[in-house]
């Protein structure tokens, strides 16, 4: 087995609202556990009557979330929210990306985020082999031959269509090539 991939609530938003959380589950099978911590969880489910939250929810392939931090490490998870966070005036808010950056740094584990903020403190932190987001999974399936480069493309155009943001740093309008690696 692999290093865990952690992936936080953005990124599986992204692939339940087009309905493609096969390619996830593709790109997240024969890693160790965990895929995702309770605080993305409770996002989901604080959001579930949108944008394919339900499909993420339902998806049995995530496992049970990464729940076991002691105090200490709770403690070390809110620094990184609030190395997220502009201000305190909400506890929540990044704290899914936190509980996955800390766990995955714990854990030699690989950060999936399309949160810019969050992509960027975790690259600063591991380097960019450790952190990923969904136009890597979609080029890492291309690369696997799960999907083919035109369906990459539909899926990374149907998640700009939903309304939903692909990570800061790709082009505006992504082309077939931008899948082969």
């Amino acid at each position: 087995m692999a290093e865990p991939r952690l992936v936080d609530t953005v990124t599986l938003r992204h692939f339940g609202v087009v309905d493609r959380m096969d390619i996830l589950e593709a790109r997240l099978v024969g890693y160790d556990h965990p895929s995702w911590t309770d605080a993305v969880r409770s996002e989901l489910l604080r959001h579930e009557a949108e944008d394919g939250c339900q499909r993420v929810l339902e998806s049995s392939f995530l496992g049970s979330p990464k729940d076991d931090f002691s105090a200490v490490e709770l403690a070390e998870v809110f620094r990184i929210r609030r190395a997220l966070s502009l201000d305190d005036s909400d506890s929540q808010l990044h704290l899914g990306e936190a509980e996955c950056i800390w766990s995955a740094d714990r854990l030699n584990g690989t950060f999936i985020t399309d949160d810019a903020e969050a992509f960027a403190f975790a690259e600063r932190k591991f380097g960019d082999n450790r952190v990923l987001d969904s136009i890597d999974l979609l080029r890492e399936s291309v690369a696997a031959a799960e999907i083919t480069a035109y369906e990459a493309k539909q899926v990374a155009d149907a998640i700009r269509n939903s309304g939903r943001h692909l990570r800061t740093g790709h082009p505006p309008t992504i082309t077939l090539d931008y899948f082969v690696w």
